[in-house]
């Protein structure tokens, strides 16, 4: 008698868990399941997280990787699986269903949002130093900083000094200011000077001279060269 050819569907096997480790590794787990010695056993575990490992090179050097893995074995082993955890101890279904406290949202309120919160904690700073060179330094740091992140967010309309400075001083409750002839100087990198280039042309000029004797050395030598 001829044998009924059965064909198996993915609809009547058992969920797959993880897809990126394929039906066969899970198989593996579930076989693991039914092996009664203990030694063997782990091993066989031991085995199938190395397997696991092979497949995913590209994610070896995630942080605590090894430790996902066994993780992963364990819920596919519907936490049932009798071996001795290398990382302490075994996980539970309730450490699968754990969920972080959730981090709340930092909320600044304040009317000159396009400036930034770091403009308010730098206002604050400012107010708390001496009168002096160094302080007004910072204040015109300041000064900067808000022209610049002006521009940033309207890039369509004219930015004046003068209403940079006077939500300078509202923000400061009239306590930081600058002299009215104070035009605000903004530092971009395109403005900003180069030391890395100076640095370069100073040695290309300074090496200037000795290639140029090299040179002359060379072709003297090439002349005098008997043919």
């Amino acid at each position: 008698m001829k044998k009924s050819l059965s064909l198996e569907y993915n609809s009547t096997r058992d969920k797959l868990i993880f897809s990126e480790y394929g039906r066969s590794v899970q198989k593996l787990i579930q076989y693991a399941k039914t092996i009664e010695s203990h030694d063997e056993r782990q091993a066989v575990v031991e085995e199938i997280v190395e397997l696991i490992n092979q497949l995913n090179p590209q994610t070896k050097n995630v942080l605590e990787y090894k430790q996902k893995l066994w993780r992963h074995v364990f819920k596919m082993a519907d936490y049932e699986l009798d071996v001795d955890h290398p990382y302490g101890s075994h996980p539970t279904k309730e450490d699968n269903s754990f969920k972080p406290d959730r981090v709340p949202y930092p909320q600044h309120e304040f009317n000159w949002r396009h400036y930034g919160h770091n403009i308010r904690v730098m206002i604050d700073k400012a107010l708390k130093m001496e009168d002096g060179i160094i302080k007004q330094g910072f204040v015109e740091t300041i000064l900067s900083y808000m022209k610049l992140s002006y521009r940033t967010w309207n890039k369509e309309h004219f930015v004046s000094d003068d209403i940079i400075i006077s939500d300078l001083s509202v923000m400061s409750a009239n306590k930081l200011s600058v002299g009215d002839d104070h035009t605000i100087q903004v530092v971009t990198k395109s403005s900003a000077p180069s030391n890395v280039n100076t640095f370069k042309q100073g040695r290309m000029k300074s090496r200037g001279p000795q290639n140029k004797n090299q040179q002359n050395k060379k072709s003297s030598y090439n002349k005098n060269r008997p043919k």
